[in-house]
């Protein structure tokens, strides 16, 4: 069971190699300010995620995160976020510790976390970052990396196998999926008619505003042709994940 939770609700997967299917399904919450009371109550009410799953992995859509290099590690969870904004009123911060050069420090619900470990006992967590970093692919030449998802943009650029940046901006319009795409690009001072772009989840090639950024950016492509994959990407790609967390007992 994948599960990916993001501001407008949460979607899973359950690999199930009997059926084997593919199909990802969405929940989507009527009002914020009501998230963790109707995600709770979707868990305990939809029959199929009640089952008894061999592995569970959950990941975060969260702009509460901070991405830390490898010398910071050590430090404070609590001090790490000091510049980043909590999405509730009781977090649970998580570090996602690795052997790359940088790790996420993050926070979510603390009482989300409490109830999907009441119901299926070990869980992975992922902030949605961590599951982009390590799932595109490495050793190319400078590109830039847009994963779309829920009105969620992340935005990776990598140079051969390194990470020169990684944020998440809120985009509810095509407009700002543009602006903020052109934003990282001029910040880095990347050429529009050299640098390829690939894009991930919900910015196909038949949208809108796929064929908008073709206007500005010479070299767009959709990172596969296996659209069904890709518009998944995200949740697809936690399956794949592994990672050891410190779960930091201080809340914020």
């Amino acid at each position: 069971m994948y599960f990916l939770f993001y501001k407008e609700g949460f979607s899973f997967w359950i690999a199930d190699s009997a059926t084997k299917t593919d199909k990802v399904s969405h929940f989507k919450v009527t009002h914020f300010n009501l998230w963790e009371t109707e995600i709770i109550k979707e868990l305990e009410v939809n029959l199929r995620l009640k089952r008894n799953f061999d592995e569970v992995k959950a990941a975060f859509i969260s702009s509460f995160f901070s991405l830390v290099p490898k010398d910071y590690a050590a430090e404070n969870p609590e001090v790490l976020l000091n510049f980043s904004e909590a999405e509730f009123e009781d977090n649970q911060l998580i570090h996602s510790v690795s052997e790359a050069e940088f790790s996420f420090v993050y926070g979510t619900s603390s009482v989300l976390i409490k109830k999907l470990k009441e119901q299926y006992g070990k869980v992975q967590f992922f902030h949605s970052g961590e599951v982009f970093l390590k799932s595109i692919e490495n050793g190319l030449p400078t590109t830039v990396h847009l994963n779309l998802n829920q009105h969620q943009l992340e935005i990776a650029v990598t140079s051969e196998s390194k990470v020169l940046f990684y944020n998440l901006f809120e985009t509810p319009t095509g407009e700002d999926i543009l602006f903020f795409t052109l934003f990282v690009m001029e910040q880095l001072e990347l050429d529009t008619n050299k640098v390829v772009v690939k894009t991930y989840g919900e910015l196909m090639p038949e949208t809108k505003v796929f064929q908008i950024l073709r206007k500005y950016v010479r070299h767009v492509y959709a990172a596969s042709k296996d659209e069904a994959f890709l518009r998944h990407f995200t949740i697809y790609s936690i399956s794949k994940c592994a990672s050891f967390q410190v779960n930091s007992e201080g809340k914020k």
